[in-house]
């Protein structure tokens, strides 16, 4: 039996309305039939992990699995008696289960590559045991995470893939970037020819040099030592001019080619940075920090280098070996076939080379990337490492990743090591080959016919070492591309990110909003199959002060995320005074709502930035009303420098309820429609929880004010208060109603009240 495929695409892996040839027997035998079959679908290892093709079938009463080789793996299993379908996670593969009669049952095994098809497969079998109608869509439509050729799972949304496209569309890509600087390349390649053609003179003044100065011979002889010395001069100051002129060329080629490469790659860091703030919150909760810098710091560089390679190094050596081999001809067609003899195993050895070098590079440079994201996340949390007493540990996890990455770079080195060393042998070989040859024909009486004079022999030997040169340095070129097209793709995948949250060109402008918020029908998940949030209903009117609270993991702040448009919902409207947040402009939606995170974040900067950082315009004297009304005020007066003074990292130098009541200041001073605390008083103390209490009953007149709060106590002059369990609303009504409904809500204050008694 054939084993399967690492990476599929869908047309291998699912099977609509029909049995696969491979299981039809089996399957026909527990009473599954071609026309009843609802999708079959494919994974890729057996239930004890070992690599298996076998299949999901499902029709609309039951389901089973069969293994390829034509027998049943489990079940079948009808589908009424399905109570749950789940997914189970296991080290690197997932079970499809069912929960049947209180126990879940392994129904099929796979690979993390095909999670995308069976989490697919699990909301359309849950949907069955609802009694409702097979979504077809859902199932057959084209993943923008998978490669649809290869099946290869994309880094990101939309972009291109590694293996499909290879290194031509990047290397091609880098050459688009060059159009803006055409007349600047016109002048480049001016320079680099006549520079070619100024390299050509040195072995040819040579030839006169030897056969008329150094040792005449034959009638072309000069007769006297004068004229020979005067010869002599011509020819010197000829090569030292020729010197001269080639150091300016290249002081100029190096210019031109420094220019245009730091102007590319400051427009690609200003691109890199402008699509970093325009991708959605999604897309840096799946890809780390200090991999998305180590991209805008380090790979771009690699940019830089390729306008130079491309510049001074292959064209100009390619133009040198073109030149020197049409010399070269010129002079004695015999040795110059001669010198070309290693060329077809310098060609052998770069391809088989580049085979072995190219995903070397790959490894490297994961390597690379993954201590910049250890680097990162240890330098964040230093506080919490010492804390913890974990400087070993983390020494040790530092250590093992500077041995991943040295033996990534050893075996990129070690191939290296041979290579070169083998071309300089093979390029010896040759130029032993025309000092031999060569040197037979010099031997020769000069009435025969293949003799060659001395200074022919030397200027030829002259061009051999300038020919060797570059075409060596063009074998080369393979090692620096491997490396180019490896940051190439890294940059690319950046660029070609789609943007999770798309505008709408036609996106209304709202100018100033009421505040009205309402939820319809919501149901939205960060795993598109696994809902967070589900058939929400909810209004918020413009001006009210309403609460949410629930168990950490209910969705709380997912309806925060929500409200500010960093994810789209899968189901339903989010609307905002009636218009539905995807149709609104993003930028004025921000500019209508402010958030105040559980986390303080702060720059390093002057605590009067960090409060204006959302209104820079903001005068001296709002800096201070919005740090009165965050209880701020108090503490930065006390300070030596007052509101002038810097921040460390994270601001660093405060507490953690100082921070927090600076990052409520910050949203304050701007004035918002829509005031959004995410848990925001749960790091600050008791007493200013109620001064900022006080504030916000001054403050949220006019505009609304959502509060998610851990202290219920927070809530007590709330509004309403919505209470969510398990994605949904469990309850909602004021504090009073919901203490008199004895329900969650009662639960949880009665929790928290004894809590705080026995705190006290």
């Amino acid at each position: 039996m054939n084993e399967p495929k690492c990476f599929a695409t869908l047309d291998d892996v699912l099977v609509m309305g029909q049995l696969p040839e491979s299981i039809r027997a089996p399957a026909e035998r527990e009473g599954f039939s071609g026309a009843q079959t609802l999708f079959c679908l494919a994974a890729d290892l057996d239930k004890d992990g070992a690599a298996a093709e076998t299949w999901l079938v499902v029709s609309q009463s039951k389901a089973a699995a069969f293994s390829g080789e034509g027998k049943l793996a489990s079940g079948p299993f009808e589908v009424k008696e399905i109570e749950k379908v789940r997914t189970f996670q296991s080290v690197g593969s997932t079970f499809l289960q069912f929960l049947i009669k209180g126990l879940y049952i392994d129904v099929i095994r796979y690979s993390n590559a095909r999670r995308e098809y069976f989490a697919r497969a699990r909301v359309q079998l849950e949907r069955l045991t609802k009694g409702e109608p097979l979504d077809r869509e859902a199932l057959t439509v084209r993943s923008n995470l998978v490669c649809p050729d290869c099946g290869l799972p994309l880094p990101s949304k939309g972009s291109a893939c590694v293996r499909c496209s290879g290194g031509s569309g990047v290397f091609m890509r880098s050459l688009a970037l060059m159009r803006p600087y055409r007349m600047f390349i016109l002048v480049l390649l001016g320079l680099m020819i006549a520079r070619v053609g100024l390299g050509l003179l040195p072995p040819y003044l040579t030839s006169t040099l030897v056969d008329r100065v150094l040792a005449p011979k034959g009638a072309a002889a000069l007769a006297s030592v004068e004229e020979r010395q005067g010869l002599l001069i011509k020819i010197m100051g000829f090569l030292v001019g020729a010197a001269a002129i080639q150091m300016v060329l290249n002081i100029f080629i190096g210019r031109v080619s420094s220019n245009i490469g730091t102007r590319i790659t400051r427009e690609l860091r200003q691109t890199l940075q402008r699509k970093f703030l325009g991708l959605g919150v999604e897309y840096y909760d799946r890809h780390s920090v200090g991999s998305l810098m180590s991209r805008v710091l380090y790979d771009v560089d690699y940019f830089q280098s390729f306008v130079q390679q491309v510049a001074e190094g292959f064209l100009l050596n390619l133009m040198m070996v073109l030149g020197i081999g049409i010399a070269l001809f010129y002079m004695n067609a015999y040795l110059a076939c001669l010198v070309l003899l290693p060329i077809p195993f310098v060609c052998v050895g770069t391809i088989f080379f580049w085979k072995r070098i190219y995903p070397r590079y790959y490894r490297h440079w994961d390597s690379y990337s993954k201590m910049g994201q250890l680097l990162s996340g240890l330098l964040s949390g230093i506080r919490l490492v010492k804390v913890f007493g974990m400087e070993h540990r983390e020494e040790g996890r530092f250590h093992k990743c500077a041995e991943h990455m040295q033996k990534a770079r050893r075996g990129l080195e070690y191939n290296t090591a041979w290579f070169h060393p083998t071309m300089g042998f093979i390029f010896g070989l040759g130029g032993l080959i025309v000092w031999w040859a060569g040197g037979k024909l010099v031997l020769k009486a000069e009435s025969d016919a293949t003799h060659i004079s001395l200074g022919t022999l030397m200027a030829f030997l002259g061009y051999i070492g300038m020919f060797y040169g570059p075409v060596s340095a063009l074998s080369m070129f393979s090692n620096w591309f491997s490396g180019f097209i490896t940051a190439g793709q890294r940059v690319f995948e950046v660029l070609d990110a789609g943007l999770s949250i798309p505008e709408d060109p036609e996106a209304k402008r709202i100018g100033q909003v009421k505040g009205d918020i309402e939820f319809r029908g919501v149901t939205f998940g960060y795993d598109p199959y696994t809902p967070i949030i589900k058939n929400v209903n909810l209004r918020i009117r413009a001006g009210q002060f309403i609460g949410i609270v629930g168990k950490s993991g209910s969705g709380k702040s997912t309806l925060v995320n929500l409200i500010c448009r960093f994810y789209d919902v899968q189901q339903g409207q989010v609307l905002i005074d009636g218009l539905d947040v995807r149709d609104l402009n993003q930028q004025e939606l921000h500019q209508q709502v402010a958030l105040v995170l559980q986390e303080p974040f702060l720059f390093r900067a002057t605590i009067a930035e960090n409060i204006a950082y959302g209104r820079p315009e903001a005068g001296p004297l709002e800096l201070v009303d919005a740090a009165r009304a965050a209880n701020a005020h108090e503490f930065v007066s006390r300070l030596p420098a007052g509101y002038d003074t810097r921040l460390g990292e994270r601001g660093a130098g405060l507490s953690g309820g100082e921070r927090q009541r600076l990052t409520i200041a910050r949203a304050l001073i701007r004035d918002p429609r829509i005031l959004i605390l995410d848990e925001a008083t749960s790091s600050v103390d008791t007493e200013s929880e109620q001064e900022i209490q006080k504030a916000l009953a001054t403050l949220g007149r006019g505009r609304t004010t959502i509060v998610i709060a851990h202290r219920l106590s927070t809530l007590k002059s709330a509004d309403y208060i919505y209470v969510i369990d398990d994605g949904r609303i469990a309850e909602e009504g004021t504090h009073e109603a919901l203490l008199a409904k004895q329900g969650i809500y009662y639960k949880l204050v009665k929790i928290q009240t004894e809590l705080t008694r026995l705190e006290e």
